[in-house]
């Protein structure tokens, strides 16, 4: 996801690219909430108490965790004053903290990450997290793109 940050013009990190899409930052705000939820959480509500998440950030905030959400709520004034550079930065900090989390929690990958339903999995999480990541890296290239921004190669 870094690649895809590489050049990013400021007045394009929190603009919405078109009605109804998410700008880059509110992405970016969406990957890091649910790395943070799953990897470093330990709510098991399906409405995290982000209090008790082991990795605090600006871009963990709820109004991230799902599209109608994020929609309805534009960022907040302390968002809007982050950087490309500042976002970027936040979020791999936010992932590397919730990834150490984990890595020192050590869970059972068939054991179920809190607020997930019985039959999802660390594990499952796990693949899942990778597909999601990639995901939202593709609608960061394309946000850009519609935004008139010529993106690095990706």
């Amino acid at each position: 996801m870094k690649e895809a940050f590489g050049g990013l013009t400021e007045k394009h990190v929190w603009k919405r690219p078109a009605e109804g899409l998410l700008s880059i930052g509110e992405l970016a705000g969406h990957v890091a909430y649910w790395e943070a939820v799953r990897l470093a959480g330990e709510d098991g509500e399906p409405e995290p108490d982000l209090t008790k998440c082991r990795v605090s950030s600006l871009l963990i905030d709820s109004r991230f965790s799902y599209h109608p959400t994020t929609i309805s709520q534009p960022p907040s004034e302390e968002h809007l004053a982050m950087t490309a550079e500042q976002v970027c930065r936040e979020l791999l900090r936010v992932h590397q903290e919730s990834v150490a989390y984990f890595k020192e929690i050590d869970p059972d990958l068939e054991s179920c990450p809190p607020g997930c339903p019985p039959n999802y999995t660390y594990r499952a999480f796990l693949t899942y997290a990778a597909f999601h990541i990639a995901y939202h890296t593709g609608q960061i290239y394309t946000a850009r793109y519609l935004l008139g921004e010529e993106t690095p190669d990706n």
